[in-house]
């Protein structure tokens, strides 16, 4: 009887663990998004990379934004869907267009589904204020696509879905008033294939 008891603790207690594996990802999902501030196809989490973050705030950063600085060194927007609010796909073409972000130095970096850069022949990851022609007005366009392109290039996956981190260092003071109005760039669809 005893063996038998003994057996019943220790499948409950498996149960238990895979029951607990299993409700992270949707839970940590859950909590991100609740806590998420929209800003055009772009969106923050005023979580990130802040000590008064909970749990599971803190899980949702470190598996999506692995060593997050906090929000006085710099804000993160991801965009995971255009302008139009269709996810993003490595079998479509995009046009970012902006001008420079509110701080005191920027960046636009591409990750793929796993949360990781995406290899690509150009070495090319990241877009930010100093490796961008601008236009004579100030802005900037950026290509994503898989194909190369000739000017501001931002490689993308060949398949599947992507998202782009926009990087504002050092943000200005002015940003933490309205973090939905923040000027980031648009993302346009171009064809697919």
């Amino acid at each position: 009887m005893s063996i038998k008891y003994g057996l019943g603790w220790a499948g409950l207690v498996v149960a238990a663990l895979v029951t607990g594996v299993l409700s992270v990802k949707p839970v940590i999902g859950l909590t991100m998004d609740r806590l998420a501030i929209q800003a055009g196809a772009w969106r923050t989490n005023v979580a990130t990379g802040s000590a008064e973050a909970n749990p599971y705030e803190r899980a949702a950063v470190a598996v999506a934004g692995l060593y997050a600085l906090s929000r006085e060194e710099t804000l993160y927007y991801t965009a995971f869907t255009d302008s139009d609010g269709r996810a993003l796909d490595g079998r479509c073409e995009y046009r970012l267009a902006g001008r420079p972000l509110p701080s005191r130095w920027w960046s636009l970096t591409l990750y793929g589904a796993d949360h990781y850069l995406v290899a690509n022949p150009a070495n090319v990851f990241s877009r930010h204020a100093n490796n961008l022609e601008f236009d004579a007005d100030g802005s900037f366009t950026v290509p994503v696509s898989a194909q190369p392109q000739a000017r501001n290039w931002l490689p993308a996956p060949a398949q599947g879905a992507f998202s782009i981190t926009a990087r504002l260092y050092n943000p200005d003071p002015a940003v933490f008033a309205d973090l939905a109005a923040v000027p980031l760039p648009t993302i346009a669809r171009g064809t697919c294939r």
